[in-house]
Order: C-alpha cells, then structure tokens, then sequence
C-alpha cells in the first residue's frame, strides 16, 4: 500500500492516497446501506430487496450529490481526504457522476493500481491533517451524516409500528402485557412504548390493542 507514505507531488493524481480513498468510498457506500434501511424503518415500509436497492441507491446519490458540493463525506473526514478539483470542491455535477464511476473504481482500482473514474472528471484526493482549520470546515458535513448513522441506528434498535403491534398480539406480547416475564424486557418495554405513541396518535389498531393490554392501560391513564 505505497499511500501517503510515498505520495508526492511528483505521484500521478489517480494513483496519490488509493487506499485511503478506497476504504472511505467502500465505507460511505455501506452507509448509505445503513441509512437506506434506516429510511425504511422510519417509515415502515416493507424491507424487499428491491426497496433495499433503491433506498440505498437513493442515499448513495444523496450522498455523492453533497461530497461533490463540499468534497468531504464522513468517512473521507475520518481517512483525513477531502475530493477536490484545481484546489476547490469538485460541485454537484462531477459528485452525481463520481456516484457511478466510483463503484467502477472500487471494483477495479485494487488491481489496477489507478482510479481512471477520477482521472476521467480531474478529481484527486487532497490529504487534510486532522484538527487543522480545513479539517475542522468539514465537520459540519461530516457531523450531518453521523447524526444520521446514529438515527438508522436508533430505528434498527427501536421497534416499528407494525412490528410492536405484531408482538403485543403474539404469547410474548401476553406475557409483557400481563406482567409476566417476557424473554426480552426491552422488546416488551418498547413495543409497549411505541403501541402507547400510535394510540395516542388515534391509531385505531393501536388503541384496541392498548385497551386489551392491562400494562399498556394502566401507563396511558397516569
């Protein structure tokens, strides 16, 4: 891995931090992922492959639209690289085509030694030090998306709607409902939580639910 180590301006822009910048595009790309199906949850939309697909691509575009804007996404803060083109951010045309030809270079760049997606747009790679004035510009664009993973991460935790309904009508739900030991506590804490909310929203599945679970009646009377 000849990285920064070995970098120069005499490098080639194409081959200059490679491997930096490969596991910070393979990362943001898994966040989009997350964050796709985070999306899902929130809403509570059925999580099909293809919703999964489309989510994540959405996020993905979303993502690259706004690195090209600023030249920083999360996980190029964290390698310390921010995208730039003669000196400034690449702007949101070269970042919505760096979405397509970035997954051409993480397929390929390993073996080839070079990221021809970038060369072909003039984007390169310009090392930050981390805690200098320009790094910390970047946290504003970098704290957006972690406050984001940590709400996916919230949603992945926390149960839907349609989840905490489903569990409140199963035996485990009876259990938790009349205080019986349920195998999971916080299954039953939070189904019970999120059934209170829906209810009081006038949910009406919610509320007939509600209304059947002593525990739940008891908590929305206080």
């Amino acid at each position: 891995m000849s990285d920064s180590l070995f970098s120069s301006e005499f490098e080639p822009a194409d081959t200059r931090y490679l491997w930096r910048l490969w596991f910070a595009d393979l990362l943001d790309l898994a966040t989009s992922a997350l964050l796709g199906w985070g999306a899902l949850r929130a809403l509570d939309v059925d999580r099909t492959p293809r919703a999964l697909v489309v989510a994540g691509v959405g996020v993905w575009l979303v993502m690259s639209l706004a690195g090209g804007l600023s030249g920083w996404t999360l996980w190029r803060g964290v390698m310390g690289l921010r995208l730039v083109t003669d000196g400034s951010a690449p702007g949101p045309g070269r970042g919505l085509v760096r979405a397509g030809l970035a997954l051409v270079d993480l397929a390929i760049s390993p073996f080839l030694q070079r990221r021809y997606g970038d060369r072909l747009q003039k984007v390169q790679p310009e090392a930050v030090p981390a805690f200098s004035k320009k790094w910390q510009r970047g946290l504003g664009w970098q704290g957006f998306w972690l406050v984001l993973v940590f709400a996916s991460v919230w949603f992945g935790v926390m149960p839907t709607r349609r989840e905490a309904l489903g569990y409140l009508r199963k035996l485990d739900g009876w259990r938790c409902c009349h205080a019986k030991t349920p195998p999971s506590p916080f299954k039953c804490s939070s189904s019970v939580s999120r059934a209170l909310s829906e209810a009081e929203d006038g949910d009406a599945q919610a509320l007939a639910i509600v209304k059947d679970c002593p525990r739940a009646a008891a908590e929305m009377e206080r």
